[in-house]
C-alpha cells in the first residue's frame, strides 16, 4: 500500500462535537441487546451528516455509506455500542444516568470517533467507499459482529479492509499501540457445576460436600496453566463466579461456578478444556461426587494484517506529537472484531486513553478516559482510512 496520507483530514476534526458526543453516550449507556437508544441517537446523527443509514441490522446494530468509486477500495471501520452492568462510581458531570449501567470500555469513544471520522470523512472523501458499522452486544458473547457479518454489512459493495480500535488505559492519551499478528486471545467460558448430597453442617460425614469439591477443583484447575500448559504459551483459566449454599449450618446438594478460559490459539484452548475434564474427573471421583461442564466456545483470536498494520504505523509516525508503542505481547482479552477478519483483511490497534494520575482499567466503574485520546483517534483513523480507499482494487 502507498500510504497517501491527506493532512486536510485532520484539520475537519472538531474537537467540541467529539466531546459532545461522547457525553452524551456516556451519560445513556445502554447495555447488550438493550441499545435502542443509543441507536436512536447515533442514526440521528449520522443522518444530519447526509450519510445513508440502515438501522435495526442483528438487533440494533447500524450501517451507514458514504459512496465513492467502485474501482476504488472499500474500507469499513467498526465500532460497538454497548455498556456494562455496572454501577458507576466518577462523580463526574456526565456520569452514567441509568442505573446499574455504565460505559466502563470506552465504547462511547468508539462510537464517538466513529461519528468524527464519518464526518472528516464527508469533508474530505477520499475516493473508495466507506462503511461506518455500529456493532451491538460486544460485551455478550456470542457477540453481535458474527450476526452483522451474516446480516451482510460487509457486502454489496464487498470490503476490502476492516478497521477497528480499542481505547487504553495501558497508554496516556496520544499514544497508539500496534501489533503484527495476534493482538487479542481466544475467549470462551463455562458453567461449572458441581453435584454432591447435602445435609446438616454438624454430619458432614454423611454428605459429599460439594463446598470442599468446589474449593479442591478451582484450586486443582489452576495447575493447568502452570503444570500442563507449554509456558510458551499464554493461557489464563479464571472462576469468577461461585455460588452454593443457603445457610451457615446447611450442605448444599451442588455448587455452581462460572468461569473464563484465555489463550492465543485453538490448539491450546483444545488441550486445556481436555485437561480440564482430567482434574474434574480425579478430583470430582475421589470425594465421591459429580461434575458436570457446560463450555462455551466463544471470541476467535483476533489477527493483524501485518501490510495494513504497517499502513497504520505509517501515519503515526508522520506526526512528531503522537507516540507509537510496539507491543511485545498479545492480550488476553477477547474481542468479537475477530469475525471481521474472518471476512477481509483487517487492523485492531490501542488508543491510549491513560489520564494523569491513577487511572483504573477495562470494566472498572472508576474507568474514565482522557478526551484527548478522542481527537488522536479521529485522526489516526480517518487519515487510515483515507489512504486505504485512495487505492485502486
Amino acid at each position: 500500500m502507498s500510504g497517501v496520507v491527506n493532512a486536510s483530514v485532520s484539520q475537519a476534526i472538531d474537537e467540541e462535537a467529539l466531546i459532545k458526543w461522547r457525553r452524551h453516550l456516556h451519560m445513556y449507556p445502554e447495555i447488550s441487546g438493550a441499545e435502542k437508544e443509543t441507536s436512536a441517537y447515533l442514526a440521528k446523527e449520522l443522518k444530519a451528516m447526509g450519510l445513508k443509514v440502515k438501522s435495526n441490522i442483528a438487533g440494533y446494530g447500524l450501517l451507514a455509506v458514504l459512496e465513492g468509486e467502485p474501482q476504488k477500495k472499500c474500507v469499513a471501520l467498526r465500532a460497538d455500542i454497548d455498556a456494562l452492568p455496572i454501577e458507576e462510581g466518577n462523580e463526574v458531570e456526565y456520569r452514567s444516568r441509568n442505573r446499574g449501567c455504565m460505559h466502563a470500555c470506552g465504547h462511547d469513544a468508539h462510537m464517538t470517533i466513529a461519528l468524527g471520522v464519518a464526518k472528516a470523512m464527508i469533508q474530505n472523501p477520499p475516493g473508495g467507499t466507506l462503511k461506518f458499522i455500529f456493532q451491538p452486544r460486544e460485551e455478550k458473547p456470542p457477540g453481535g459482529a458474527r450476526d452483522m457479518v451474516e446480516a451482510g454489512v460487509l457486502k454489496n459493495p464487498d470490503v476490502d479492509v476492516v478497521l477497528g480500535q480499542h481505547v487504553s488505559p495501558l497508554y496516556p492519551a496520544g499514544t497508539i499501540a500496534l501489533k503484527n499478528g495476534t493482538i487479542f486471545a481466544v475467549a470462551d467460558d463455562f458453567h461449572l457445576t458441581i453435584k454432591g448430597r447435602g445435609g446438616h453442617g454438624s454430619s458432614p460425614h454423611v454428605t459429599r460436600d460439594p463446598i470442599i469439591v468446589a474449593a479442591e477443583a478451582v484450586v486443582a484447575l489452576q495447575t493447568i496453566a502452570s503444570r500442563m500448559n507449554n509456558p510458551m504459551e499464554p493461557l489464563v483459566i479464571t472462576i469468577g463466579t461461585i455460588h452454593g449454599g443457603t445457610a451457615q449450618n446447611i450442605i448444599p446438594d451442588r455448587v455452581e461456578m462460572t468461569g473464563t478460559l484465555r489463550c492465543l490459539n485453538n490448539e491450546t484452548r483444545d488441550i486445556a478444556l481436555a485437561h480440564m475434564h482430567e482434574v474434574l474427573r480425579g478430583v470430582t471421583q475421589a470425594w465421591g461426587v459429580e461434575y458436570q461442564l457446560n463450555y462455551l466456545y466463544g471470541y476467535p483470536p483476533v489477527m493483524n494484517n501485518v501490510e495494513i498494520t504497517d499502513v497504520v504505523r505509517k501515519v503515526v509516525q508522520a506526526k512528531p506529537e503522537l507516540k507509537l508503542s510496539e507491543m511485545k505481547y498479545s492480550l488476553l482479552a477477547g474481542e468479537d472484531y475477530a469475525y471481521y477478519g474472518q471476512y477481509a483483511p483487517s487492523v485492531y490497534y490501542l488508543n491510549g486513553c491513560g489520564c494523569e494520575g491513577e487511572n483504573y482499567p477495562w470494566h472498572h466503574r472508576l474507568f474514565n478516559i482522557d478526551e484527548k485520546c478522542l481527537k488522536t483517534g479521529v485522526e489516526v483513523m480517518a487519515e487510515t482510512m483515507y489512504t486505504i480507499a485512495s487505492e485502486d482494487k
